[in-house]
């Protein structure tokens, strides 16, 4: 054997044999490769999913829009309040509570005689779902409802009264009952709708004024009429609600105001009309006639609108009762006189309702 034969004899037997793996692996070089890349991105996809799955999630029940942007740690008090909230707009009755309730009158009878009955505001309470959220609808037109008002025997009904008084000087002597008689009045008027009270002689004021002091800024006579001073602009009549501290400032001013020089009343019903709104009723006394051209009948026709006078001629001259019986009539109102002996009467019965007190 020559030494080439035998050369090649050994490296044979030191070369190991070929397993069929091996010859596998060989001959699928490329499919090994791309299998075992896609056997490392399977595995690398799942540690990522594991990972997020492994997340905690928040509870539906407690989400709500309101907390975002807040630590999902919240206090469990606020999460307690957040579910309340949920399942009572889950739960929102749809039903109404009527409750009826009656006013009660302090006015005693037979000065004011008030309906009752009519005073029934509904109160309508719904849920609205939220916590604390109640809505309640009150029926205000009560408020706008004619309540009986009583002044010298002179009945009416009305939501909004204004009183016009004579404080003229020829009310000396007789002016006692006229106090007394528009003192009860007011005093008798509902805890509801509005009140006025202005005073007249030569000029015209609002109860409350310095008669004398303001007296100082008109000019005019009963023959050629009163009108304010150029640059005194006078307080012009508004309503007050009728409480008890308005009638008790407007009964002090009754009683406290002085009698003053004039007779005219056309001022008066200008100022009547010019308020907003407009009276329901005026209560107009005097035991004065006013010229012709002086007595307002004129303004009353242009701009009484739906208001009623109810005038009162007290003890006035026979001078003043057709003007009186007219502006009562085209207003739909009604007109009263009373004479001397009347008020002389009623006078007595004052001295010796005092004098028993």
């Amino acid at each position: 054997m020559t030494d080439l034969e035998i050369t090649e004899t050994l490296r044979q037997e030191t070369v190991p044999l070929e397993s069929a793996f091996s010859k596998y692996l060989r001959d699928y070089r490329l499919l090994n490769s791309l299998l075992l890349a896609l056997f490392f991105m399977v595995c690398t996809f799942s540690i990522f999913w594991n990972m997020m799955m492994g997340l905690p999630l928040s509870d539906d029940a407690g989400s709500d829009f309101s907390d975002a942007g807040q630590p999902t740690t919240a206090p469990k008090k606020q999460e307690q309040k957040v579910r309340l909230m949920q399942r009572q707009k889950q739960a929102k009755p749809s039903q109404k509570f009527t409750f009826q309730a009656k006013a009660i009158s302090e006015i005693a009878a037979p000065i004011v005689d008030i309906e009752t009955q009519s005073l029934n505001p509904a109160i309508a309470m719904s849920p609205m779902g939220n916590m604390g959220d109640v809505s309640v609808n009150v029926d205000m037109s009560v408020l706008n409802k004619a309540f009986a008002s009583n002044f010298m025997g002179v009945k009416s009904k009305a939501n909004k009264i204004l009183f016009i008084i004579d404080y003229s000087a020829s009310m000396r002597g007789r002016d006692k009952v006229m106090r007394s008689e528009l003192s009860k009045a007011i005093e008798k008027l509902p805890a509801v709708g509005s009140v006025s009270v202005i005073f007249f002689s030569g000029p015209t004021w609002v109860a409350g004024e310095d008669a004398n002091a303001l007296h100082k800024n008109w000019s005019g006579s009963n023959g050629s009429g009163w009108k304010a001073n150029d640059g005194y602009n006078p307080v012009r009549p508004k309503w007050s609600p009728v409480t008890p501290s308005v009638k008790k400032k407007l009964i002090k001013a009754v009683h406290d105001t002085p009698l003053t020089l004039g007779t005219v009343w056309d001022n008066s019903f200008e100022w009547a009309f010019y308020m907003n709104p407009k009276p329901d009723v005026i209560y107009f006394m005097t035991d004065g006639s006013s010229k012709k051209e002086f007595q307002g009948v004129d303004i009353i026709k242009k701009k009484k609108g739906r208001t009623k006078i109810y005038t009162i001629g007290y003890g006035a001259p026979a001078g003043a009762k057709l003007p009186l019986e007219e502006i009562a009539a085209m207003t739909g109102g009604k007109s009263k006189f009373v004479d001397m002996d009347e008020i002389r009467l009623m006078e007595k019965e004052i001295d010796d309702k005092g004098q028993n007190n």
